[in-house]
């Protein structure tokens, strides 16, 4: 039977598999492996089975899609983009991108769901600083904060108008 693999990341010397139908499948992934590290253009295949992924380290120098000889064995059907989202998660992230626009609408798009998950991470931290907790509490929520802050595109600020110089008259 053929298994749909997901390519979630493609340089030319790596490409990133899952397999999310063969999680925990041991024997599949140890013969998967096997089987890949054979063909032209694969160097080495890794799996993991608990995280259903699989890491195939590719020779730059070959000129053909290692996903057509990895087609070819009839194993896997490769399918861009990541796999999709359980319903459970879909219906959250529904609901995310829904309080995500009100928040946007509602303060004239000067905030939105991550601005104030930053800022709650903030408070939660300063909380646990102002109870003594300065170690592992505080410092993984702020890390945390400055996580999602790093991934925050910056606006570059508006610059000031020019004054013109007064015109000077001259006798």
């Amino acid at each position: 039977m053929q298994s749909i693999a997901y390519q979630v990341h493609r340089t030319r010397e790596r490409m990133r598999l899952r397999l999310p139908d063969r999680r925990h499948d041991e024997a599949f992934f140890a013969e998967l492996c096997e089987q890949l590290t054979a063909l032209p253009g694969i160097v080495e295949v890794s799996g993991n089975p608990s995280t259903a992924g699989l890491l195939i380290r590719l020779d730059p120098t070959q000129a053909q899609d290692p996903r057509l000889a990895i087609a070819a064995t009839g194993r896997l059907q490769i399918v861009d983009g990541p796999p999709p989202l359980s319903p459970g998660l879909n219906a959250v992230r529904r609901a995310a991108d829904r309080i995500d626009r009100s928040l946007e609408e509602q303060t004239g798009g000067s905030a939105d769901l991550r601005t104030l998950a930053v800022l709650l991470l903030i408070v939660l931290a300063m909380g646990q600083v102002l109870r003594g907790q300065l170690l592992a509490p505080a410092a993984s929520l702020l890390w945390y904060a400055f996580e999602l802050l790093r991934f925050i595109p910056t606006i570059p600020e508006e610059p000031e108008p020019r004054q013109r110089p007064a015109a000077q008259h001259l006798p």
